[in-house]
């Protein structure tokens, strides 16, 4: 094990993401070109995180450990990470992998760890497949985000309070009937 994941007094804010190289993308490693006529900008930290020289890459992440807990995420993101990450199956120490676990419980072979502070910057990219209609049109097609024409009618996608107050007024009806059914 290496001295890089010994516990310190840094440890609380130490993020351990635990997941796989994801081979689906690839991270061009060219530098912008520099505008013209302006001075040279400092760069941001998340420019910093994707320099070629921190050697920067992407991996699909299924969970992370912080603060003594193991969060399983519901379901996985890629994210840029930096270098080949620690194998989890080589490592067995509990201040390595930040979380403790029961004999029984194990990491498949093939995940590998990646450690960070939890003020770092990275970028993680969500994919999402599906017809257009559920992807784009879906989730874009509001009257908030309707650029090109008017909104005709904004009161249509309000609910007026005589609409919020009936169905109020048909639920308790409900409950009520449905409790002089049982309690005879």
């Amino acid at each position: 094990m290496s001295d890089e994941f010994l516990e310190t007094l840094l440890d609380p804010s130490l993020v351990r993401m635990f997941g796989r190289p994801f081979g689906g993308l690839t991270l061009s490693h060219s530098e912008p070109a520099a505008k013209s006529g302006k001075s040279a900008l400092k760069p941001s930290p998340l420019g910093e995180c994707l320099k070629a020289e921190s050697d920067p890459r992407l991996a699909r992440i299924y969970g992370f450990s912080y603060e003594g807990s193991y969060y399983k995420l519901a379901k996985p993101y890629v994210f840029v990470v930096h270098g080949d990450g620690t194998k989890v199956a080589e490592v067995e120490d509990m201040s390595a992998l930040g979380v403790e676990f029961r004999r029984d419980e194990k990491f498949f072979d093939d995940v590998v760890m990646w450690a960070y502070d939890k003020v770092d910057m990275s970028v993680r990219i969500d994919i999402v497949s599906g017809p257009l209609d559920e992807i784009l049109l879906d989730p874009a097609l509001t009257s908030a985000t309707n650029m090109t024409s008017g909104d005709l009618n904004p009161r249509i996608d309000m609910q007026t309070r005589a609409d919020l107050q009936s169905r109020i007024d048909m639920q308790v009806r409900a409950d009520t009937q449905m409790r002089g059914r049982f309690s005879r």
